[in-house]
C-alpha cells in the first residue's frame, strides 16, 4: 500500500518498465535482466521498447497528471493564437554547424539552424533521451503549433512536445522541443541558439580604420550611369522652398558642404524646370538624413517593370549557404551616378 502511494506521487516514470517510484536501472525495477520481446535487448519490457513508436505516446499519457494539467492550461489560453501562426524549419544539408547540446542532463548533437523558428527532435533521438533518463520540466502528447519546412505546404507530424533545461558550455536556458515523425536530424532553432550564445548578432560598425569616410573621396560604381525616363506630356512642377528649423540649420549646412566636397551633389545655377523641396529626417543614431520630396517628380517618371522574386526562388538559392549576415550599406544610392539628361 505504501509503495502504491509512493508511485502515485512520484514525479517520474521508469522508462524501462513503465512504473512510477523508481528510475531505470534501479535494483527494484522488474525489467532488470529481462529480455525485450521486440528487440531482444536486455533491461526493458517490450511495451517500453525504445524502437516502438507507441513508447512515446505511452510516456506522454503516463506523465504525472499534476504537470500535464499545468502545461495544458497554459497552452489552452494561447492555443487559438498559436495555431494560426506557422513555425518554419529549414534544413540545408550543412553538417558543419553541429554542436553538442545537453538536454535535461543528456548530451546529443544538434544542427544549429538560424532559419528555424523551433527546436526539433527526431523520434529516434527522443527514444535515446528517454533511455538515458532525461529530466523534463514538462511533457505532453502532440502539439498546438504548426510546423512546416520552407517551400512545403505539408505540416510536419508532431508526436509530442516537451520542455527541458538545455545547456551548451557554461550557458543554459529553458527551451521547448518538438518531437517530429520521420525527421532528418535534430535542429536547434534561432531563438534558443542566441540564448545559448551559439549565434551572435554582430554590432554595427561605426568607424573605418585608415581614414574617416567623411573626408575620403566618394567612389561610385564604375561604368554605371542611371537614366531616368521622363514623360514629356507631364508639365514640370516648381515647388517652393520649405523652411528648415533654426535648430537644424548648422547640421544641414554641414551635411550639404560635405556632399559638395565629396562630389555627390553639385550646385545648379540658372533657370530650372523641376524643383523639389529638401526634407530633413532624424536618424536613430541622432544624426540627420537629407531627403528630397520627389512625389511630384515621380508622377512624371516612366517606370520600368521588373518581376519580383518569390520565396521559393530565394530559398532554392540559399539552401547551401553557410554564412549569413545583414549588410547595411552606407549611402548606397549615392553609388549610382545619374547621366547628364537625368
Amino acid at each position: 500500500e505504501s509503495r502504491s502511494k509512493d508511485e502515485e506521487h512520484c514525479p517520474w516514470t521508469c522508462f524501462a518498465c513503465g512504473r512510477r517510484g523508481h528510475k531505470a536501472m534501479d535494483k527494484e525495477c522488474p525489467a532488470n535482466g529481462r529480455n525485450c520481446n521486440k528487440c531482444n535487448a536486455i533491461g526493458h519490457f517490450g511495451l517500453r521498447c525504445p524502437k516502438s513508436k507507441r513508447s512515446f505516446k505511452q510516456e506522454i499519457s503516463e506523465q504525472p497528471s499534476k504537470k500535464i494539467r499545468s502545461v495544458e492550461a497554459s497552452d489552452n489560453r494561447s492555443e487559438e493564437m498559436d495555431t494560426k501562426k506557422v513555425y518554419y524549419t529549414f534544413y540545408g544539408g550543412n553538417t558543419s554547424n553541429v554542436v553538442e547540446v545537453n538536454i535535461g542532463g543528456v548530451s546529443t548533437e544538434m544542427l544549429v539552424d538560424s532559419g528555424s523558428d523551433a527546436n526539433l527532435i527526431t523520434s529516434k533521438t527522443w527514444q535515446k533521451l528517454k533511455f538515458r533518463q532525461v529530466e523534463l520540466l514538462s511533457c505532453r502528447k502532440g502539439g498546438n503549433k504548426i510546423l512546416r519546412s520552407y517551400a512545403s505546404e505539408v505540416p510536419l507530424v508532431i508526436l509530442g512536445t516537451f520542455q527541458a533545461v538545455v545547456m551548451v558550455g557554461e550557458l543554459s536556458t529553458e527551451a521547448e522541443f518538438f518531437v517530429v515523425e520521420n525527421g532528418q536530424r535534430d535542429l536547434i532553432g534561432d531563438f534558443t541558439s542566441k540564448r545559448l550564445g551559439i549565434l551572435k548578432v554582430g554590432l554595427d560598425v561605426q568607424s573605418v580604420q585608415g581614414g574617416s569616410t567623411e573626408t575620403m573621396p566618394f567612389s561610385s560604381i564604375k561604368g554605371a550611369k542611371v537614366h531616368i525616363q521622363m514623360d514629356p506630356d507631364v508639365k514640370p512642377v516648381f515647388q517652393p522652398l520649405r523652411r528648415i528649423p533654426i535648430a537644424l540649420e548648422d547640421a544641414v549646412n554641414k551635411k550639404l558642404d560635405d556632399l559638395l566636397r565629396r562630389d555627390i551633389i553639385e550646385v545648379k545655377t540658372g533657370p530650372a524646370t523641376w524643383v523639389s523641396p529638401l526634407v530633413v529626417a532624424n536618424k536613430a543614431n541622432g544624426e540627420i538624413r537629407l531627403c528630397v520630396d520627389l512625389r511630384r517628380v515621380n508622377q512624371a517618371v516612366v517606370r520600368e517593370r521588373h518581376p519580383m522574386p518569390v520565396v521559393e526562388d530565394v530559398v532554392a538559392k540559399i539552401g547551401r549557404g553557410r554564412i549569413w549576415s545583414v549588410l547595411d550599406i552606407k549611402d548606397a544610392f549615392f553609388l549610382l551616378k545619374l547621366d547628364e539628361e537625368s
